[in-house]
């Protein structure tokens, strides 16, 4: 709604994801595993923005496998995506995006970081900053 402000969640539909947002106040998280846990469609998109919100910088890996995200969901992930510079991999399998929709995805990805590519029929989303893909490349040369 125009005129209307993000509230996060405080309290989350379950005691995991209540678990969760917990975790994610913690600076050391580097893995968030939300596969089927956010609710379906319309209930699950105040969820997602919540838990998108709370992500700290140390999140390297993010799964959000096998959750019926609705078509509002779908855009807020692909805006948030193509804001973020920490997330480092990104699973997405099951997640009721079309070929076009993955599209956009992938290339919201790509606007951050560097050493871009996918796996698993375009829904694991792989990058590296800039020092690691230097680090690479020096091994490679070595």
């Amino acid at each position: 709604d125009e005129g209307s402000t993000f509230e996060p969640l405080e309290v989350f539909p379950s005691m995991r994801l209540n678990d969760i947002s917990r975790n994610l106040a913690k600076p050391t998280t580097s893995v968030v595993t939300l596969d089927a846990l956010i609710p379906p469609k319309e209930d699950g998109e105040l969820v997602l923005q919540s838990l998108l919100f709370k992500l700290q910088r140390s999140v390297r890996v993010l799964s959000l496998r096998f959750n019926n995200f609705s078509a509002f969901s779908i855009e807020v992930l692909i805006d948030y995506i193509s804001q973020n510079d920490f997330i480092e991999v990104l699973y997405m399998m099951g997640c009721g995006f079309d070929e076009k929709t993955r599209k956009r995805l992938e290339d919201a990805w790509k606007k951050n970081l560097v050493g871009h590519r996918t796996e698993n029929m375009g829904f694991t989303f792989l990058r590296v900053t800039q020092s690691v893909m230097e680090e690479q490349l020096k091994a490679d040369a070595a």
